[in-house]
C-alpha cells in the first residue's frame, strides 16, 4: 500500500534529508527523473537474493534500477514491479547493462521462494532481495525510503504502507536519478541509456 502524503513529503525533503544536496527537476533537459546531486553513496550490504545466496547490494560495477516493495501488496509494487520490467523491455539488447533489483521490506513473510514466484511472473531477470529486518531497514534508512508497519492482533497480521520511487544506480554504488510514480519505463530506459553512455569507465 502507499501513502501519497509520504510520496509528497518525500519528494520535498529526500535530498536534504538523505543526500545533503540539490535536485535538478524533472523537466531537465538530460533526463526525466530527478537528479541527485552530489550523487548519494549507498554502502554495500549482504543481503540474501531469491535463491537463498548471499549477495551484495549495491554490486560494485553494474548499473542498478532499484525500489522497495513488498509481494502481498495490492496495489503499488505489482504496477512498480512491472514498470520495471517494461523499462528492461525497452532497454532491447542494452538490457544486459542495467540491473533490476526489487528489495522487500517485509522480510518477516517475504522469504527468498516467496520473492522468486512473485518476480517470475514479471520478469525473471528481476533480481530480488531480502534478508534479516536489521539489514533491510538498514538500506532502506539509506536511500530514505518511507516504511511504516502497523501491527495487527498477531504476529503475522500487519500491513505496509511505504514511499515507491525507483533509483537509478552508477556501478560506484550511488544514487545518481530518482523516479516517482508518474514517470514511465520509456523515460527510466533513455535516462539510462543517456548516463550509461557518457560515463566514465
Amino acid at each position: 500500500m502507499q501513502l501519497n502524503k509520504f510520496e509528497l513529503l518525500f519528494r520535498i525533503v529526500l535530498l536534504a534529508v538523505i543526500c545533503g544536496g540539490t535536485a535538478a527537476g524533472a523537466a531537465s533537459s538530460d533526463v526525466r527523473g530527478f537528479v541527485v546531486e552530489p550523487p548519494k553513496v549507498i554502502p554495500a550490504q549482504p543481503l540474501i537474493n531469491q535463491d537463498g545466496q548471499t549477495v551484495q547490494f549495491p554490486a560494485v560495477g553494474k548499473w542498478q534500477l532499484a525500489f522497495f516493495g513488498f509481494t502481498s501488496c495490492p496495489d503499488v509494487c505489482p504496477i512498480t514491479v512491472q514498470k520495471a520490467a517494461q523499462a528492461l523491455k525497452q532497454l532491447g539488447n542494452d538490457a544486459s547493462g542495467l540491473e533490476v533489483v526489487f528489495l522487500s521490506v517485509d522480510s518477516r513473510r517475504d522469504q527468498p521462494d516467496v520473492i522468486k514466484k512473485f518476480l517470475a511472473t514479471h520478469d525473471t531477470r528481476i533480481v530480488g532481495l531480502t534478508g534479516q529486518d536489521g539489514a533491510v531497514q538498514g538500506v532502506a534508512n539509506d536511500f530514505g525510503v518511507i516504511a511504516r508497519r502497523y501491527q495487527g492482533k498477531t504476529a503475522m497480521d500487519y500491513r505496509i504502507e511505504h514511499s515507491s520511487f525507483l533509483y537509478l544506480l552508477d556501478p560506484q554504488g550511488r544514487i545518481m536519478i530518482f523516479y516517482p510514480e508518474k514517470i514511465g519505463p520509456v523515460q527510466i530506459a533513455a535516462d539510462f541509456k543517456r548516463l550509461s553512455a557518457v560515463a566514465t569507465p
